[in-house]
């Protein structure tokens, strides 16, 4: 009993040394060292606000091709997809019945110019006579008159004749501009009606349009103008290519909400109409935002952004509205005010209120 009453008062008085020497511990552990960061100060500016939509390019003057007169195809005689020079022959239609009322015409046509010189020679005629009162007045004017309606009838039919040679070229439909022939409508053999039946298509290969869309929330309160600088670019272009705003819609499409708007590009880099790029158009100036750089902003779990500014040797969370990225920046629109101090690094160590350690404001990572 005395052996164990023993061992219990030893191991109290090695329990007893060994908590005291825990809290002891305890009360001297050193406190946290402040966090060291690097700042930026916050300078206002003014920077370009543009919009990032898809959009689809189509040929700048998309001509529609139709027949000027009624009659079967024969021949197709262009390659779809080739590029056709304006007045090139594309589709023949059976120039038979057209032949024969050219032909028609053309006589008549002769015929009017035989009667008119028979009708010159008695106006000639009679006019002689007339002067030595051989023939009466009556018969004079009779035969100035018929050579005046001679003269008259040839116009009338030489009208008619140069009207059946145009309508007879007609039959030999040429393409009305420069650029690619697309896929034919008709096969030979089809009838085809005289400015009803769409033949096929030709678009300009040196200049196209890209067609895209915006809402009144991505305008954002600004206006579009011709002088709108608008870039467009894709996958297989190196660089952006820069266009021209010609067309903006004054009306809202009711089913999407959106305005039409359409730039002239020129084309280049192998674009063909068709394609689908992006179209990055800059509406105005944004005045007085910042620029941040995007490692020193924290996109919260909400969605919404927040900065860590420098007060009082703490870092204080502070909430912010952003807009568009600007290279390795991000846009601040709100939240900031001049001359605030925003921590740029050890954003992940930080909390609200920690203590941190400014080591330099002058040689801050991508101070401006």
């Amino acid at each position: 009993m005395n052996k164990f009453f023993r061992c219990g008062i030893f191991g109290a008085v090695l329990l007893s040394m060994v908590l005291c020497g825990c809290q002891e511990e305890k009360k001297t552990a050193p406190k946290a060292k402040p966090i060291p960061v690097h700042t930026l100060a916050a300078v206002p500016s003014n920077q370009p606000y543009w919009v990032e939509v898809f959009g689809q390019t189509e040929g700048n003057e998309a001509v529609l091709v139709y027949p000027q007169v009624t009659g079967p195809i024969l021949e197709r005689v262009y390659r779809e997809g080739q590029a056709v020079k304006k007045g090139e022959p594309l589709f023949i239609i059976d120039p038979a019945p057209f032949e024969a009322v050219y032909e028609s015409a053309a006589a008549a046509a002769q015929q009017a110019q035989a009667n008119l010189k028979q009708a010159q020679r008695e106006a000639k005629r009679y006019t002689e006579l007339h002067k030595v009162k051989a023939v009466s007045s009556k018969e004079y004017t009779d035969a100035v008159s018929s050579y005046e309606v001679s003269k008259a009838n040839l116009q009338a039919a030489l009208a008619k004749e140069k009207e059946a040679k145009i309508t007879l070229g007609y039959t030999t439909v040429k393409a009305p501009v420069d650029g690619v022939a697309g896929r034919s409508l008709v096969n030979p053999g089809t009838l085809v009606q005289a400015n009803s039946t769409q033949l096929t298509d030709i678009t300009q290969e040196d200049v196209l349009k890209a067609r895209f869309s915006l809402s009144d929330s991505q305008l954002h309160g600004y206006e579009i103008n011709e002088n709108s600088p608008v870039f467009v670019f894709n996958d297989k272009l190196k660089e952006p290519v820069e266009g021209k705003i010609n067309f903006t819609s004054i009306q809202v499409d009711p089913k999407t909400g959106t305005r039409s708007l359409s730039a002239e590009i020129p084309s280049v880099g192998g674009l063909l109409p068709g394609q689908y790029v992006t179209v990055r158009l800059t509406l105005g100036m944004q005045n007085g935002v910042f620029l941040i750089p995007q490692k020193a902003i924290r996109q919260l779990s909400d969605g919404t952004y927040s900065v860590y500014l420098l007060k009082d040797n703490k870092a204080r969370a502070t909430p912010i509205t952003v807009g568009k990225w600007s290279g390795k920046d991000w846009i601040v629109t709100g939240g900031l005010k001049a001359g605030d101090e925003v921590i740029i690094d050890n954003i992940q160590r930080l909390k609200d209120k920690s203590t941190v350690d400014k080591i330099s404001a002058n040689n801050a990572p991508g101070k401006k």
